[in-house]
């Protein structure tokens, strides 16, 4: 199975407050924007404005321009011109830089977006845009009638024109790199020199491609991970359940898991950053159904892109990141497999709350963070002023946010009730959104 998006928990005030004590452990944050669909990955600019990507809340699926989801039980996902690149100034202000722009989600949920996905800028001030896909990327032209999804662009910031420099959905249809089923999710690049490299969590590839317009240069498969099927847990399939497939032949690369379900060793890689020592450093998602304390983080060489597993033991990554000091920061997206928190169409039936670990040089590893607010998260970076920077609910649409994060301070006791109440009203405003979707008979 591929990774396709992320998900949110909902506790009481009550609980929020009950667990002050928790937070008074944790490093501080403040909510730097709200209200977003399905925000993504980060950036900042020269003035210290951060551009976010929003990947939108997708369609309803009246003008047919729908696919079925490949990690949803095959719940429909359908398209709309609502994503968008969105500028927050130093002050707060938001600013629609691209607008427009497709994005395809659960119908009608608005979950698990797929549209635009990462941003970033070059050494010179050139600014580059990825867009993800989250299907099968034959559809893409004909069904979605949606070419701008899965690709690289490099973006004209006066004036919005967009230059193709990459189209990952069409080499993931004419040569599937890593052998299994065709599907395409761009999620996030880095950039190194004249070269963009970006991790696609659908083709569970990694891509170098060529800033100056000459393409796609090398491509490679992230190494699966092989874990016996009877050694994984599967969520309880609904009584008389005995072929959730339909009697469908297996995707290649999958085997048979408990009750029927497909199940694959595939990477599903989610967060690229580059190194203090120039490699690259790659964190992975994992395979339904995302086993925990299986997720690894690996080193690439940017020449050749060989891989090799640095760290493991995660569960469920989203982002990676380095500090001034060379310390690496991974951003756990949800601490246990996504199945046991929610059910399958967002409906939320426990605690998904994430956490940041940061990993010193010499390999110790400390929870600097964890939930107290932060929940399903995605894309970690550190902004110019020191603080590490992510999207929170990076899988909802409306209630979206973007976190600033000090690493280092511990809130002090009076502190402690306002940073509650942040999360808590966060989740007191997702509360009529669940109560929507238990009335659904979809599952996600």
């Amino acid at each position: 199975m591929k990774l396709k998006h992320l998900t949110i928990t909902l506790l009481s005030v009550c609980i929020a407050i009950v667990a002050g004590s928790k937070a008074a452990e944790a490093a501080s944050f403040s909510v730097v924007a709200d209200d977003l669909d399905n925000p993504r990955n980060l950036a900042f600019g020269s003035d210290g404005s951060i551009y976010v990507t929003e990947s939108g809340r997708g369609g309803d699926g009246k003008d047919g321009r729908c696919i079925a989801s490949p990690s949803a039980q095959y719940i429909p996902l359908c398209a709309a011109p609502n994503g968008t690149l969105l500028k927050i100034a130093k002050d707060g202000t938001k600013t629609n830089i691209l607008s427009n722009l497709t994005s395809i989600a659960l119908t009608p949920s608005g979950e698990q977006a797929a549209g635009p996905a990462d941003f970033k800028f070059d050494s010179q001030g050139n600014a580059y845009l990825l867009t993800g896909l989250a299907g099968d990327p034959k559809n893409r032209d004909t069904v979605l009638k949606s070419p701008d999804l899965g690709k690289l662009y490099k973006v004209n910031l006066a004036t919005g024109a967009l230059t193709t420099l990459a189209d990952f959905a069409a080499y993931e249809t004419n040569y599937n790199p890593d052998g299994s089923d065709l599907i395409s999710n761009p999620y996030a690049f880095a950039i190194k020199g004249d070269k963009a490299f970006v991790v696609d969590g659908g083709g569970n590839t990694l891509y170098s491609v060529g800033l100056d317009g000459s393409g796609i240069k090398k491509v490679t498969a992230l190494p699966t991970k092989q874990l016996s099927p009877d050694k994984l847990q599967f969520p309880t399939l609904p009584e008389g359940t005995t072929d959730p497939t339909g009697g469908a032949p297996l995707p290649p690369g999958y085997t048979q898991g408990a009750g029927g379900l497909p199940v694959s060793n595939q990477s599903v890689p989610t967060g690229i950053v580059v190194a203090p020592d120039g490699t690259l450093t790659v964190s992975e998602y994992t395979y339904f159904p995302y086993p925990e304390k299986e997720a690894r983080i690996f080193s690439v060489n940017p020449d050749d892109l060989s891989i090799k597993t640095i760290a493991d033991g995660f569960t469920q990554l989203t982002g990676v990141t380095y500090d001034n000091e060379g310390n690496l920061y991974a951003l756990q997206h949800i601490n246990n497999s996504e199945w046991k928190e929610i059910q399958q169409g967002g409906i939320i039936t426990g605690d998904i709350s994430g956490s940041i670990i940061k990993i010193a040089k010499d390999g110790t590893r400390t929870t600097i963070l964890d939930g107290n607010g932060l929940e399903a998260a995605s894309g970690l970076t550190f902004g110019p002023d020191g603080f590490l920077y992510t999207s929170n609910r990076a899988r909802l649409a409306g209630t979206g946010q973007i976190l600033r994060i000090d690493p280092k301070k511990v809130p002090e006791p009076g502190t402690i009730f306002g940073t509650i109440l942040v999360a808590a009203f966060g989740r007191m405003a997702m509360k009529k959104r669940k109560s929507q979707a238990l009335t659904k008979a979809e599952i996600v």
